[in-house]
């Protein structure tokens, strides 16, 4: 059962917070750059759920009501549709919002531009760098 009393970050706080999680998970690790985004959110993403609970997506989901309609336009602007209903499947839509998030956040990071079009290991030195530029990321725009 859902806890009602369940404090719920706001999408750019719980997409900042799993965007450094990640990446001190994935320290010393060899990436391409331009990957950097899908690396952090493989596990995710391979597993459907961030959650692993349905009604926690969807109170994700509502608590972030303004957002998820922004990244609804998103897709349907960017591929043309939008691949999940949140309605259907809110634990795939909450995936695919945390995804884009983490991709957006990673783009407005000095470090992240630097090293994009370049094979590159996370050291611990590098990975500092850029949980301090995601610290300073303020919103989430599509």
């Amino acid at each position: 059962m859902l806890n009602t009393n369940e404090k719920f970050e706001s999408y750019v706080d719980y997409c900042k917070d799993f965007t450094i999680k990640q990446l001190e998970d994935y320290t010393d690790t060899e990436v391409y750059g331009c990957d950097l985004p899908i690396k952090l959110t493989e596990g995710i993403n391979v597993d459907g759920s961030a959650t692993y609970s349905t009604n926690k997506a969807k109170q994700y989901i509502k608590e972030w009501w303004n957002e998820a309609g922004e990244y609804y336009d998103f897709c349907k602007q960017e591929f043309g549709e939008v691949f999940h209903n949140p309605f259907e499947e809110p634990e795939a839509y909450h995936v695919c919002m945390i995804i884009e998030g983490v991709r957006v956040i990673l783009n407005q990071c000095p470090t992240f531009e630097k090293y994009y079009d370049e094979e590159f290991e996370l050291t611990e030195e590098i990975v500092n760098k850029l949980i301090e530029e995601v610290k300073q990321v303020k919103e989430i725009e599509f």
